[in-house]
């Protein structure tokens, strides 16, 4: 049973449930699917993130691990004594295995320019922002293929991504999204590519495609994405869920930070899809070097 903090203690839970809601909402998971995932009430979930509850290590550890994680992201601080060694100590615990054999020598000297984008182009945002209908006439524009992560994962694997997690979880997703990533980089030197909204859960290959590629980040009003997920009949991840609108702002607030790192910005709810698309392709090329 979930135990009421004493009061010098209510700061340190109060962290503990702020850190595993952005987490969650960040990956894009409801209060449900954290539950099943991670074998734990769904009560008590809410409660710990209110910060009413005090979660035992086993639990914390069960958390992570659904959502693919290190148990000290759930920590206030990350268990670390000062915010910069907790900026320092997580961002080393989102390296990959190469970047960690790397560590030393970035650390040593400034990173070389990346001349490795080609003529690619990213579109990165949340779901209902426009990714697939403005990539496809993007990519129409441009007379390039075009590529949906999301779709060329589930073509991997032979099922569709919910069914991916259910069986093999998050870091299951992020092998079979890095695996798609490189063959599409290897094999096209030009394309147009869609990421899926939560990729930016995974540092590591989020930072590959940001160097191997120009980088757009597609805005919208929380309203409209709202609308446009609607009309497509989609509700993931907030299926079931009374407060859809709340959660999708949580999630939009948590990732925003991380999208902002494109090389471009677009507002796709200031004007309608024609004029968008003409805007897209003029930020496109201007990215490519090649102005319109």
């Amino acid at each position: 049973m979930p135990t009421v903090p004493q009061r010098e203690d209510k700061q340190t839970f109060s962290e503990v449930g702020d850190r595993l809601r952005a987490a969650r909402a960040k990956v894009g998971m409801t209060r449900r699917q954290l539950a099943v995932a991670s074998h734990s009430s769904e009560r008590y979930l809410a409660q710990i993130e209110a910060g009413v509850a005090n979660p035992s290590l086993g639990v914390l550890t069960s958390l992570a691990g659904a959502l693919d994680l290190a148990v000290a992201e759930l920590l206030p601080r990350g268990g670390e004594r000062s915010e910069a060694y907790m900026e320092a100590a997580a961002a080393i615990r989102r390296l990959s295995v190469d970047g960690l054999a790397g560590f030393g020598r970035w650390i040593s000297r400034p990173p070389e320019v990346n001349l490795s984008k080609g003529r690619r182009i990213l579109l990165v945002g949340l779901r209902g922002a426009g990714k697939s209908s403005l990539g496809h006439g993007l990519a129409e524009r441009l007379q390039m293929p075009f590529f949906e992560i999301r779709k060329q994962v589930e073509l991997a694997y032979g099922a569709e991504i919910g069914v991916l997690l259910e069986l093999s979880g998050q870091a299951a997703l992020r092998r079979y999204e890095t695996e798609i990533w490189e063959s599409i980089c290897q094999g096209h030197d030009a394309a147009v590519i869609a990421a899926p909204g939560g990729i930016v859960a995974d540092a590591p290959i989020f930072d590959r495609m940001l160097a191997t590629s120009h980088s757009i980040w597609l805005r919208a009003a929380p309203e409209d994405h709202m609308e446009r997920v609607m009309a497509q009949g989609d509700f993931r991840p907030m299926a079931s869920n009374r407060e859809a609108m709340a959660d999708l702002k949580a999630i939009l607030h948590a990732r925003s930070a991380e999208y902002a790192r494109a090389d471009a910005l677009l507002d796709t709810s200031e004007q309608g899809f024609s004029d968008t698309l003409r805007r897209l392709e003029t930020v496109a090329r201007e990215l490519l070097g090649e102005y319109m």
